[in-house]
């Protein structure tokens, strides 16, 4: 693999696309979480009160809290997984090109030997 593309200006823009992104998504993680806890509190506000209809809101506020978080970790990981697919074909690239576009189907990169020295 070439290791020189982690210093190219193409690697540090996509990292840096990355570190944008996972900062979005911690974003978004402690706006969930600050709902959530309000939403908690709010429910113990109206239990304190008794009216059912904010409770039921609260209720359905935090069911879709926790639905939205469930969504945002699938993306995130998406994310990441992208991000490493998208470094290691990079990498790969320069192998590519070397083996004139060969490369993943089934070659190698020296030949293999072939002749009369088998083991007996």
């Amino acid at each position: 693999m070439d290791m020189k593309f982690k210093t190219t200006k193409e690697y540090k823009k996509i990292k840096r696309n990355f570190i944008f992104l996972n900062l979005c998504f911690g974003f978004c993680y402690f706006l969930i979480f600050i709902c959530s806890g309000f939403c908690i509190d709010f429910i113990i506000f109206s239990l304190n009160v008794g009216d059912i209809i904010y409770i039921l809101i609260s209720f359905f506020c935090l069911i879709a809290s926790v639905s939205f978080l469930s969504l945002l970790i699938i993306g995130h990981i998406i994310q990441v997984k992208e991000f490493r697919v998208t470094v290691f074909k990079k990498q790969l690239l320069p192998l590519e090109i070397i083996n004139n576009g060969v490369l993943g189907k089934g070659t190698m990169l020296r030949p293999v030997r072939r002749g009369d020295d088998k083991i007996e």
